[in-house]
Parts: C-alpha cells; sequence; structure tokens
C-alpha cells in the first residue's frame, strides 16, 4: 500500500483519508492496521515523498468522519443495532463500549480514539446512548487533531532518521530498522503472551485444583505438591514450569545440533558472513557499546550491588538463591566451554573465553536480568510485570544480538546460552517462589538496579570502548604489489563500485591514488577543494540550518567494504549553494612495495542538498558520474594522472547513462616507475 502511495502521490491524500476513516469505522475498524500504516505514512514524510500538511489534514478529515458516519450510525439505529451482524453474534463488542461510555461520559470519544479494543465502537455507542451532536461532534474533532500527529510524527522522525542513515549507509538504515524490529517484536510480543497465557493458566489451574496424590503416578504427584492453585504465585509457578520443559528441549536440540552437525551448524555460516556484511562503524560503536553492558567490568558490580542490597533489608533466602544463580550460572557456562572446546568465529579471546559453546554474555545476561526479574517481580502489578518483562527480554536481546554481530559468537553459541539461561532461571524460580514470602522491597532494589547499571555501564563503555573498537575490527588481508603493475593493469584489481550492502552497487570507483595523502590533499586544497566540517555531536546542528550552504555542511560518511571513508573533501558548484562535489577516499587492501603506503581509491559524486519538510537538511548524491570525476582531474593539474577505460566491465544502459567506465588514476611525482 505504501509502494502505491508512492507510485500515486497526487492520490496520495484520499487513499490518506479512507485508511484513517476505515480506522474510526464500527467494527471494520478492527481489522484496519491504521497505526502501522500511518506510521508508515509519516515515515514517507520524513523521506520527503509526501507533504506534512496535507497529510496531516487529509489523516485528521478521515478520522472525523469515520467517527462521525459510526455515530450517526448509533444516533440512526439506536438499540436495534443489537439485532445487526456481528452485534447480534457477539454482543460483548458493544458490551465494552458501553461501559467505557458510561465510565468516561463525554471524555469517551476523546480517550476511545487512543484506546485499541474499544475505539471502533465507542462512537456507535455514543450515538446509541444519545449523546448530544455537538457534544460529539467537538469532541471527536479534538480527538482527531491530536490523533493525526500522535500517529503520524513518529512516523516521520523515523523516516528523516532512517533517510539520513541511509545517506551514510545502507547498511547503518537496515540495522537500524533490524533493532527497531527487535523493539517492537519484544514489547508487543510479551504484551501479547501475558494476554494469551492469562486464561490458560487460569484453565490449567483449575484442573490442577482436582488432582489428588496417587500412588504410582510420580509425575502427577509432583505436579500436585508443586503447584498448589491456592498458592499466591501459583499462576508463575506454572508459567516458570513451561518455560523451564520448553528450554530445557531447545537446549537439547541445539546440542543435538551441533553434536550432529546438523542444519543449525550450516546455518551458522550464513547468518556469520550475513551479518558481517552489515557491518559499518557507527553501527559497530552501537554494538560495542551494547556488548560491554553484558562485560564482567558492569554485571560484577550489579552483583555486589544486589547481594549488598538484599543483606543490609535482612532478606537471607533471597541473597542466598541470588548467589546461586549467579555462581552456579557462570560455572556450568564455563564448565560447558570447557568441556565441548568449540572455537569462535575469529580469535579474540584467550584462557577458556576463546571457547564459544555457550555464549557467556547470553547466558548470564539472562541469569542475572532475568532472575532480577524475578525478585523485582513480585508485589508489583500485572501490568507493571508486563513492562518489566519486556525491559529485561529487550536488554538480553540486544547484548545477545551485538554478539552476532560483532562476529564474536555463532549462531547456536548465542541460542545456547539462552536456552541455558532461560531453563535456570526457571528452574531457580519454581524453587524460590514456591515458598516465598515476598519480603524484598522491590521497589528500592529496581531504582538501585537501574542505577548501578547506568553508573557502571558509562564508566565502562568510556574506559573500554577504544579498545574494544580495536577488539572486533574486521580482519582485513594486506597485500603489496609493484607500483608500475598498479599503473599498468593491477589497477583493474581493485572495486569498480562502491558496495554498500550485499548485491547492491552504490556508486561507481572512478578514482585511484598512489601516493602520500599529504602530497594529494596539497594540490586539491591548492585547487578549490577544501576540507569539509568536521562531523562531531555539535555539529549534527548544522543539519537543521536550512540556510547554509551545501559547501559548508558536514559530510556524512559513507561505508565500503564495513569501513567509513579515511579522507573527504568538497568543491563548490559556482552558482549554486544547494550543490557540492564530494569526494571519499579509501585505503584499499593493496600496498605499494618499499614504501609501504597504501593505494587509494575513492568516489566523486555531485550532491544536492534537500530540505523535507522545511525543517532539516538531507543530502541526495545524484546519478552522473563523469563529470565530478572531470572536474577531479583537472583539479590535479601537475601530478602524473590518466583516464584509463574498463575492460570487460559491462554496463546496463541506465548505468551507462550515469557512467562511462573510465578510472582516474593518478600518482605521486616521486614514485618510481619503469
Amino acid at each position: 500500500m505504501l509502494d502505491w502511495v508512492v507510485q500515486h502521490p497526487h492520490l496520495a491524500g484520499s487513499v490518506i483519508f479512507l485508511i484513517s476513516a476505515s480506522e474510526s469505522l464500527a467494527v471494520i475498524g478492527l481489522f484496519i492496521p491504521g497505526t502501522v500504516v500511518m506510521f508508515g505514512v509519516g515515515a514517507l514524510v520524513g523521506k520527503g515523498m509526501l507533504d506534512l500538511w496535507p497529510t496531516l489534514a487529509w489523516a485528521a478529515t478521515g478520522a472525523v468522519a469515520g467517527d462521525g458516519l459510526s455515530y450517526w450510525l448509533g444516533y440512526r439505529y439506536r438499540e436495534g443495532l443489537r439485532g445487526f451482524w456481528p452485534f447480534s453474534r457477539h454482543p460483548a463488542l458493544l458490551q465494552k463500549g458501553e461501559e467505557f461510555v458510561l465510565r468516561h461520559g463525554g471524555k469517551s470519544v476523546l480517550l476511545g480514539r487512543f484506546v485499541g479494543p474499544v475505539r471502533p465502537v465507542v462512537p456507535v455507542v455514543a450515538g446509541m446512548l444519545g449523546m448530544a451532536p455537538v457534544r460529539f461532534y467537538l469532541a471527536n474533532v479534538l480527538s482527531a487533531l491530536a490523533w493525526a500527529p500522535a500517529h503520524i510524527l513518529p512516523g516521520v522522525v523515523f523516516g528523516a532518521v532512517f533517510s539520513l542513515a541511509a545517506a551514510v549507509s545502507m547498511r547503518l538504515a537496515l540495522l537500524m530498522a533490524v533493532l527497531v524490529a527487535l523493539l517492537w517484536s519484544v514489547v508487543a510480543g510479551t504484551r501479547i503472551a501475558a494476554i494469551w497465557l492469562k486464561p490458560r493458566l487460569k484453565m490449567g489451574l483449575a484442573r490442577l485444583s482436582d488432582w489428588r496424590v496417587v500412588p504410582g503416578r510420580p509425575v502427577r504427584n509432583l505436579a500436585v505438591s508443586l503447584f498448589d492453585p491456592a498458592h499466591p504465585e501459583a499462576g508463575a509457578l506454572t508459567l516458570f514450569a513451561g518455560v523451564l520443559i520448553g528450554a530445557s528441549w531447545a537446549l537439547m536440540a541445539v546440542l543435538e545440533d551441533i553434536f550432529t552437525h546438523d542444519a543449525l551448524v550450516r546455518v551458522d555460516s550464513s547468518v556469520f558472513h550475513l551479518l558481517q556484511g552489515l557491518r559499518t562503524p557507527a553501527g559497530n560503536a552501537v554494538m560495542i557499546a551494547l556488548t560491554e553492558l553484558g562485560d564482567a567490568a558492569v554485571v560484577l558490580p550489579l552483583i555486589v550491588v544486589v547481594l549488598g542490597w538484599l543483606l543490609w533489608s535482612r532478606s537471607w533466602r533471597t541473597a542466598a538463591y541470588w548467589l546461586a544463580a549467579v555462581t552456579v550460572g557462570a560455572a556450568l557456562t564455563l564448565a560447558l566451554k570447557a568441556g565441548l572446546h568449540l572455537p569462535r568465529p575469529e580469535p579474540i579471546y584467550a584462557g577458556l573465553s576463546r571457547y564459544a559453546f555457550p555464549s557467556g554474555h547470553a547466558a548470564m545476561s539472562v541469569v542475572i536480568y532475568g532472575f532480577l526479574g524475578v525478585l523485582i517481580g513480585q508485589g508489583i502489578s500485572p501490568r507493571a510485570r508486563v513492562v518489566l518483562a519486556s525491559s529485561a527480554i529487550l536488554l538480553v536481546a540486544l547484548i545477545a544480538f551485538s554478539r552476532l554481530y560483532l562476529g564474536a559468537h555463532w549462531l547456536s553459541d548465542v541460542l545456547g546460552g539462552l536456552t541455558f539461561g532461560t531453563a535456570w532461571v526457571a528452574l531457580l524460580a519454581i524453587a524460590y517462589l514456591r515458598r516465598s514470602k515476598n519480603s524484598t522491597r522491590t521497589h528500592g532494589l529496581a531504582a538501585t538496579v537501574l542505577a548501578t547499571l547506568v553508573v557502571a555501564g558509562v564508566w565502562h563503555v568510556s574506559a573500554q570502548h577504544a579498545a574494544d573498537t580495536e577488539r572486533y575490527a574486521q580482519r582485513v588481508e594486506v597485500r603489496a604489489v609493484n607500483p608500475s603493475i598498479w599503473w599498468a593493469s593491477g589497477w583493474g584489481s581493485l572495486p569498480t563500485w562502491r558496495v554498500d550492502l550485499e548485491g547492491e552497487y552504490e556508486q561507481p570507483i572512478t578514482f585511484q591514488w598512489a601516493g602520500s595523502p599529504a602530497t594529494l590533499k596539497q594540490v586539491l586544497l591548492a585547487h578549490g577543494w577544501q576540507e569539509p566540517e568536521p562531523l562531531s555531536a555539535g555539529n549534527w546542528l548544522l543539519w537543521f540550518d536550512v540556510k547554509r550552504p551545501a559547501v559548508q555542511l558536514p559530510v556524512l560518511p559513507n561505508s565500503h567494504d564495513g569501513r567509513n571513508e579515511a579522507q573527504t573533501f568538497v568543491h563548490e558548484m559556482a552558482g549554486f549553494s544547494s550543490q557540492r562535489l564530494v569526494l571519499r577516499l579509501w585505503p584499499t587492501r593493496l600496498q605499494l612495495q618499499g614504501s609501504g603506503q597504501p593505494i587509494w581509491m575513492g568516489t566523486v559524486v555531485r550532491e544536492t542538498i534537500k530540505h523535507p519538510l522545511g525543517w532539516f537538511a538531507l543530502p541526495s548524491a545524484d546519478e552522473h558520474y563523469d563529470e565530478p570525476r572531470d572536474v577531479l582531474h583537472r583539479s590535479l593539474d601537475g601530478l602524473p594522472s590518466r583516464l584509463v577505460q574498463h575492460s570487460g566491465l559491462v554496463l546496463s544502459t541506465e548505468e551507462l547513462r550515469a557512467w562511462d567506465g573510465e578510472v582516474l588514476l593518478a600518482r605521486e611525482p616521486g614514485l618510481s616507475l619503469p
């Protein structure tokens, strides 16, 4: 649907109107994913494909029309609606709406717009109950004016950030999308699981209440002794029993695949290479910070602080369980590593840590944050438990994903760590909750845990990030080449395109340089090129200065083969303040024999600065590469240089319109060639 909107922008307003109206219609709105679609529409606005104010106007108007039609149906047919399908078959639909309207009165129309389960029936019920039209339409219009920006503006922000990320690297944009999807999946999945499990746990406990101890039935008798329906934590005990069974089975399945070299082991390599292909310097920085939250320098202070809190509050039994959770969990993780001796994808650790299975970060994150969830979850409301569980699961999922992204573990290692940690936490939770007296002051403990995590995390990340950046860097193989071989034909062995995402070409590599970077910089500065504003946390604000000339804006980094450019230069386009030429240079894996200098390669593009919404600047590189390369060629006056044609290079008609297949070679004058 969103793709169709992009292709038919002149009809976008009517489509947005129909979607928002349908989402507000009686019953039909239950089946329309309006929230998701409106978020996507907002993303298109943020990318500059749709205008903001018309989009908001169409969405708000559609919301008013949908609620208005629903209200008219209720006002016109009153009690007669109860005889129409689906209300005749599902009377609970109207009943929930009636309860909501009677509870909130005139505010129900305003509040109901944002409450998913009753949103499509509140206007109908308001009409059935005879709410005055003036009162209804006042609330209808006000709620629509709030609803439209509340659903569209988050998408606008996401679309703008995604566009900036895509301008840096499609890999970074894809990684951002994966993390957003992971966040949504954890939060929504936890909430849906809680809703789905609640009635089933009650049903299971009701059946258990009829069981009695029967001689010769050990499994039945164990269940009766463990799960007393009268126990205050009976639901949690039943849930953890299911988790223990499922996690244990999953751990055995992972181990079986490892021992038999079955499907999971084959998937390991595919996942490893896929994620290594998505790496960027910006993504590396985020993932290294996440993985450091699972390091011993963060979790050990957390363990000690929690133990101190429990001892100070005289929760002796809870403190014993906490010590057992972390010490036995760590010991069993190391024992599995020592026993299995499975290697990591890359040799980045020493000692027992050089072995891969199971992932210690994944296992201990589950143990620590999972058992903390058990302790803190006592004595809080069910809704607060869902929030707590979502937060713990999300933190563990991000740490586990960071291990895969950084190439520190295979997928099977991470799955093994997660399943082992989950089984251990479930077993401890059953033993702990059976005799728990709920004496731990959970609110104080939660605040202490959060404060410790923030302080230890910030300290460790700031102190260790540089060293870990080196530790987790992708390994690059370097080889030496004779300068004359490179000048004659060796240049053709270097990449032809800047590859940003596997299988997708971005810009052609139209320039290669052999020599000192300082020499090239001196020549370029003398011919009108300049170094751009350095990109920093403060300089990001310059992108919100819509009147600033293009040449004075920082250059967003581009990545090639997982690395950002090492040198950048910009050139002003005479008469066009919104355009500039950008030269980006990367060191290659070829080094000149004798000097050890890398051969450099680069892209030269013309960027136009656009201003979506008039709020910020967004660079867009056009797909005409010959003219920017020729401007660079003229700037190298005095240096040995030449244009060479790729032989055997097959270009499509569209690619030929963008690039003629020629590469500019230049070298330092002192470089000896035969």
